[in-house]
């Protein structure tokens, strides 16, 4: 295959994964292509892309969304979730992932791996009470649940079925895990 083709088919994958998730770290893009090698390519993808206005890059944070209007509706919580992602797809074969409902709040990405559903959920501390009492009203068969938060140390006031794990989510993308 040309490299045309090879560039072609990369500039639609960023697009599908730009407008699934909003807003992504021009980072994020390359992590995400750099298990098979493509992210020397990722570059030259997004200025491509820019320069056909089919996607935005704010000047000054270097952010990428889909237009203006989309970067102004960034959120942090799907941010994180988006760098727990990447690092679960470095240890394990991801098959599926898309952005949650708005409605399936705290959950922030839903994902298919090894032939079960996971889900990634940011639990801002001054949320936990929320988030509680939410998921004990739910009484629905639930997938296990990666859970991001801004600091261990409320871990043991979040009280949920299906935890697999909890996870700080560094500046820099760095995800720490926690039991």
């Amino acid at each position: 295959m040309d490299s045309q083709t090879n560039q072609g088919r990369l500039e639609r994958e960023l697009l599908g994964i730009i407008s699934t998730y909003n807003v992504v770290y021009k980072r994020q893009l390359y992590e995400l292509f750099s298990a098979d090698g493509r992210d020397k390519l990722v570059g030259r993808a997004i200025k491509a892309l820019e320069k056909e206005r089919r996607i935005y890059v704010d000047p000054y944070t270097h952010m990428i969304a889909m237009n203006e209007t989309s970067y102004g509706a960034k959120e942090e919580g799907t941010l994180l979730a988006l760098w727990v992602l990447i690092s679960l797809m470095q240890q394990k074969k991801i098959e599926e992932h898309f952005l949650a409902a708005k409605a399936e709040y705290p959950v922030r990405i839903i994902f298919v791996g090894d032939a079960e559903i996971y889900d990634i959920m940011y639990v801002p501390e001054t949320d936990v009470a929320l988030v509680n009492s939410l998921f004990s009203r739910k009484n629905i068969e639930s997938s296990g649940h990666i859970v991001i938060v801004e600091t261990p140390d409320y871990i043991p006031a979040i009280i949920l079925d299906n935890i697999i794990g909890f996870c700080l989510v560094k500046e820099d993308g760095t995800v720490e895990y926690y039991k």
